[in-house]
This record gives C-alpha cells, structure tokens and sequence, in this order.
C-alpha cells in the first residue's frame, strides 16, 4: 500500500473516533482538564455508561488517556493541543454557513466556551 494511502487510511479511522457530537463535547471538556465520568456526566448532561462508552472509544485510539486517582479514575487527553484544533476548526462552520445566523451565532459562543486555557 503506497505511503499515503496508508496514512489516509489511519488517519481517517481516528477521525472517524473523533467525529461524533458527544466525543468533540467530551474532548473539549478534557482540553480544560482531567476529569472522572461521573463529572464528565453531570457537565454534558449524559448516562455515566455513555460517556464510559465514548471515553472507551478515544482510549482505543490514543486520544484520551486515564489514570487512577485513589478510588476513581480521571481521564485527559493523550495530546492537549487537540482540542484547541477542534475549536479551530469551528471556522468550517462558520464560513460554510454563513447565511444561518442561527449556526453563526452558535460557533461564535462555543469557541469563546471551549477555547483551552493554557
């Protein structure tokens, strides 16, 4: 397999991890700082077995990473840096739909929200 088939291939397998509404919510929200799925719950507002479930699916390809802390388990990003791309990336939104002011408006909030603090 040539050289960049093989990449796209790879690569297009983690974003399609990435790509799912709950795991870009999850991600940004492990931009900011470890956290355990229980808190990960509360804050998107989902089933603990569902963040679990997503939170499996970003381990299985290195972009999220868990450690014990006593009793529980506290997850982070594997690479910080890939939250703040996902918030630039809000700009694709922003110019593919320009004309809804709904969806502008919506991306101008949320990448004041998930702009990482570094």
């Amino acid at each position: 397999m040539p050289q960049q088939a093989l990449v796209a291939q790879q690569l297009a397998e983690i974003l399609s991890v990435i790509a799912h509404p709950q795991r870009i919510r999850i991600i940004e929200e492990l931009g900011a700082h470890s956290l355990d799925v229980h808190t990960l719950a509360e804050t998107l507002n989902l089933r603990q077995s569902t963040v679990s479930q997503h939170l499996a699916q970003l381990r299985s390809k290195g972009i999220a990473v868990a450690a014990r802390d006593g009793r529980s388990v506290r997850y982070s990003l594997a690479r910080t840096w890939l939250a703040n791309w996902l918030v630039e990336g809000v700009q694709l939104l922003e110019l593919q739909n320009s004309k809804s002011a709904k969806i502008m408006q919506a991306a101008k909030a949320v990448r004041k929200i998930w702009r990482v603090k570094e």
